[in-house]
């Protein structure tokens, strides 16, 4: 399969698992936008009951406070609560969607009427007990004050008259305090006393009807027959109030008891909350449902996709690797060593291709070498003849001429003029400076001292006598151990030696070289190094700037072995060749045949 079908597999998938994600996030996002809204609608109700529940708390503590306190306050607030109470009912059953929350709000509204009902009268009890209470009040201050004021003083040495008066004193205190107490808190031991209150008043005032002498007294008899029968009466009234009092109260208590706890604490409450899991549950499942659509499914197609991926990448890995290592290679100038890739993707075919340029480059490199070999030896040959030339021709014949202006020199010195002897004498020097110019050059195009000396003391002599000439100080270390290099390879080395300290001598402005020309069991190394100023190692690179070590580096590899220049700005250049043993006898002679 091409790398071509498995990408576009891997975007298919990857098309699915983000199609999936999208419809999974919209139904998501529909059934969660529902459950909301009706988790909204729940917890409402919820709220709404809760405000029902408190309300009716409210209106019922608001009645309560009103029968024993009488302010005029808790009986608005206990109309305002049940009015918030019927408002609540009525949010309620618009907030509800089924039939048995409809009920409720029924049963609800209609326990509110008999709340509101009995409230009414229990307030309007309350209110005629206030006015029969303060009527009782004022009657037993009246009768006291009739008692103590008025009847007592008159008589005052008359005991059965006193005691009489007292009588009707103490039970209507009796009475008084019998009513009060009953009215604030119920007993039927207080029924008792207030009944023994009347009977007492009762006998007190037939006992003071006995003892009436004048007519003022009968007046007062009258008057304490009036005031001990509307006492009796406020007292039975209050007392018989204050039980209807009671049995509406405790009816009021069952209405709210069974409308709060029954109903709204015990049906509507737990209904909502019911109904509020159900949501969160519905919830859940749907998050449950996406999450299987969004994670579960793509999942399987990530785990797909990795797969392919995985395998996808391990193939480009190896394969790019592969390719890097040749192209490494190709650059380390390994041509030999193909690209193995099979498969018939784009990559195999890469590599394949890759081969066929390795291929290539190969011959025509070896051509190429070939041909640059058999240059350098053309080269070389054409050095060693011009030199022959040089030797044999133009430098034999100024040697000639020289010889003849010394003998003209010798027969002519004494009958010359003294300008002609110095004319003489200046074209002596020339033609020996040419004799020895001609025999630098002849040095120069054939190094007759590898031919003459061997390479290790050949170089010797080259290095002493250049760095003499420039006048620079040099270290020079040569141990080859009697190495057998063959002859081609020996003049080969010792031109490099030559280019890299032509080189110095150009460009270094060095005052002193090292030459190091030694060998291992494995290689024959040739260092050059001068503490010149030195240039930037990357211009190597530019051939038509760089031809001098450009050549070096050519020579080195036509002998299998390698060339490195190193140099920093400032801190001089480095010259290093390694030839391989094995290429110092036979790679030269394959290069000259």
């Amino acid at each position: 399969m091409s790398i071509r079908t498995r990408l576009l597999a891997l975007l298919v998938l990857f098309i699915t698992a983000v199609m999936l994600n999208i419809f999974a996030l919209l139904y998501l996002a529909q059934a969660v936008s529902n459950l909301l809204d009706d988790i909204d609608r729940v917890r409402e109700r919820q709220l709404t009951a809760s405000q029902m529940d408190a309300h009716l708390r409210d209106a019922e503590a608001a009645l309560y406070r009103y029968q024993f306190e009488g302010e005029r306050g808790f009986a608005d607030q206990f109309f305002s609560k049940i009015t918030f109470f019927a408002s609540d009912i009525a949010h309620y059953r618009a907030l509800t969607d089924d039939q048995i929350s409809r009920d409720w709000a029924a049963q609800l509204d209609q326990s509110r009427g008999q709340a509101e009902s009995i409230g009414n009268q229990l307030i309007s009890l309350r209110d005629r007990q206030n006015a029969d209470l303060q009527s009782f009040l004022d009657t037993q201050v009246q009768f006291t004050d009739l008692l103590l004021k008025t009847l007592r003083p008159v008589r005052a040495d008359d005991e059965p008259y006193q005691a009489a008066v007292t009588g009707m004193y103490e039970a209507s205190r009796a009475m008084l305090t019998s009513v009060t107490s009953y009215v604030a808190s119920p007993d039927e031991t207080k029924r008792g006393q207030f009944t023994d209150a009347i009977v007492g008043l009762r006998q007190n005032s037939a006992q003071f009807a006995g003892l009436l002498k004048t007519p003022a007294e009968q007046e007062w008899l009258a008057q304490i027959y009036t005031a001990s029968n509307r006492l009796q009466k406020l007292g039975s009234q209050l007392i018989s109030a204050r039980d209807l009092q009671q049995s509406l109260y405790a009816n009021f208590i069952a209405i709210v008891f069974n409308a709060g706890q029954q109903i709204i604490v015990g049906k509507i409450q737990p209904h909502e909350a019911n109904l509020l899991n159900d949501a969160q549950q519905s919830v859940q499942n749907a998050v449950r449902m996406a999450v299987l659509g969004s994670v579960g499914l793509p999942l399987f197609i990530t785990l797909a996709a990795g797969w392919l991926v995985y395998r996808l990448s391990r193939q480009m890995n190896s394969s790019m690797t592969a390719l890097l290592r040749g192209a490494q290679r190709v650059a380390g100038g390994n041509l030999q060593t193909p690209v193995e890739l099979t498969g018939g993707d784009e990559l195999s075919r890469l590599a394949q291709s890759f081969n066929n340029m390795m291929n290539g480059i190969s011959s025509r490199e070896e051509r190429l070498r070939a041909l640059i070999g058999r240059l350098a030896q053309i080269q070389d040959e054409e050095r060693r003849l011009i030199g022959l030339d040089l030797h044999d021709g133009l430098t034999q014949l100024v040697i000639s001429a020289n010889m003849h202006l010394n003998a003209l020199n010798a027969l002519a010195s004494p009958g010359l003029e003294p300008a002609a002897m110095q004319e003489l004498d200046v074209s002596r020097s020339l033609v020996k400076q040419a004799i020895d110019e001609a025999r630098k050059v002849i040095a120069e195009l054939r190094p007759t001292l590898v031919d003459d000396f061997g390479l290790e003391q050949g170089l010797r002599r080259y290095v002493s006598d250049t760095c003499e000439v420039h006048h620079w100080g040099y270290e020079m270390v040569a141990s080859l151990g009697g190495l057998n290099i063959a002859p081609s390879v020996q003049n080969a080395i010792f031109r490099i030696a030559q280019e890299a300290l032509a080189n110095v001598s150009k460009h270094a402005q060095t005052q002193k070289v090292r030459v190091e020309l030694s060998a291992d069991d494995q290689r024959l190394l040739l260092s050059v190094q001068d503490w010149g100023r030195g240039f930037d190692s990357a211009d190597i690179q530019d051939e038509m700037k760089h031809f001098g070590l450009v050549s070096m580096q050519e020579r080195a590899a036509m002998m299998g072995g390698v060339c490195r220049i190193h140099s920093k700005v400032g801190e001089g250049t480095l010259v290093e060749v390694e030839i391989p043993r094995s290429a110092l006898a036979g790679r030269s002679e394959d290069v000259e045949k």
